[in-house]
């Protein structure tokens, strides 16, 4: 059965419109994140999912839910990892805004559009994460669409901390900036529901508008000499091999 599963990142995701994640880190609180594993049942696949996801959109827009969501398919992943057709994804501002979501959810929303999800697919219990974004983008989201997205597990180096990674997150902004690139990075912190005793401290996350930026981005990343992410993030977290996904959006949350 499934270790909870991921990210770090954010998604593709759009943190974009989302006040939670403004490089200031504003007052209102870390983003809340919740993902589960899903696999279709028999005989179901993407197009039934998506007729789920418009009924249910009506309903979450007219109750002014600010929650967002994508799904996350596998694209390249290692043997180990569990087999899933996608890994869904829901974000809100903050994790009040999460919880007056969830409610109405469980008040209304979970016998009737949560028995028609279960038609389509079966997933574990939802882990829930505190996000903290680092670099924030300005994508289109209406032209955005299976972008790659990357997580990885990450363990903070003996004597370093959450302060000393986000001095090297904005050293390494600097690079990124001079390489014109696009990528949205997050830092998701474990919640509720994840593993007893992980060894990882945290996930990191990255997403691209295409693959295209993603190729540029790693392409320059092995060019001789450049030590960038090992002298910033390198220096304080010690990651495993990423698992890229191609996520896409499914709902934008109200006024996002």
């Amino acid at each position: 059965m499934y270790k909870y599963l991921i990210i770090l990142s954010l998604i593709t995701i759009s943190f974009t419109n989302n006040n939670a994640f403004a490089d200031d880190h504003s007052n209102q609180g870390p983003g809340a994140v919740e993902m589960l594993a899903c696999s279709y049942n028999k005989g179901k696949s993407s197009s039934d999912l998506n007729t789920v996801v418009k009924s249910w959109n009506k309903w979450a827009d007219r109750k002014g839910q600010t929650y967002s969501a994508w799904t996350l398919s596998p694209f390249a992943v290692n043997n180990e990892f569990p087999e899933i057709d996608y890994i869904w994804f829901g974000l809100a501002p903050d994790f009040e805004e999460w919880g007056s979501s969830l409610e109405q959810w469980v008040q209304e929303g979970e016998n009737s559009h949560g028995v028609k999800f279960a038609e389509v697919s079966s997933c574990s219990p939802r882990a829930l994460y505190a996000v903290i974004p680092v670099r924030q983008v300005n994508w289109n989201q209406k032209e955005i669409k299976n972008n790659p997205f990357q997580l990885s597990n990450c363990k903070f180096k003996e004597g370093k901390t959450m302060s000393d990674l986000m001095k090297a997150a904005s050293e390494f902004n600097k690079y990124i900036d001079q390489i014109d690139a696009d990528p949205l990075i997050a830092v998701f912190i474990p919640d509720a529901g994840n593993e007893l005793n992980p060894i990882w401290d945290i996930k990191v996350g990255a997403g691209w508008s295409n693959f295209i930026e993603m190729g540029k981005a790693r392409n320059s990343g092995y060019k001789t000499g450049n030590s960038n992410l090992q002298d910033t993030w390198g220096s304080v977290v010690d990651c495993d091999s990423p698992r890229v996904y191609t996520s896409n959006q499914v709902r934008a949350g109200v006024n996002q």
